[in-house]
């Protein structure tokens, strides 16, 4: 399933009319952008390195980021894998 199609979940017909926060913030973070996957990895790696640093009550923050991290790019893998129109273009 592409971008679009995913989007097109929360907004076409079949979409709950009044959906939750929790279910508004899991869609969104399921179809953020590669670009913003990448920032979000690069910001993980960054509260890696400090993270070894500090005390763990800053180990439990950096955890949230790095749980969002993982979530986002499970969310963008599953997209890549799933069939969708625009998938596996060859060149010619």
């Amino acid at each position: 399933m592409d971008l679009l199609t995913y989007k097109d979940l929360d907004n076409g017909p079949d979409a709950p009319q009044h959906p939750s926060w929790a279910h508004r913030a899991w869609h969104a973070l399921l179809s953020l952008t590669p670009t913003a996957v990448v920032l979000l990895v690069a910001l993980s790696l960054g509260l890696g390195a400090i993270g070894s640093q500090t005390s763990w009550r800053w180990l439990v923050l950096f955890s949230i980021v790095w749980g969002v991290t993982v979530i986002a790019l499970v969310g963008m893998i599953a997209r890549w894998m799933t069939p969708g129109p625009g998938r596996h273009r060859t060149a010619g």
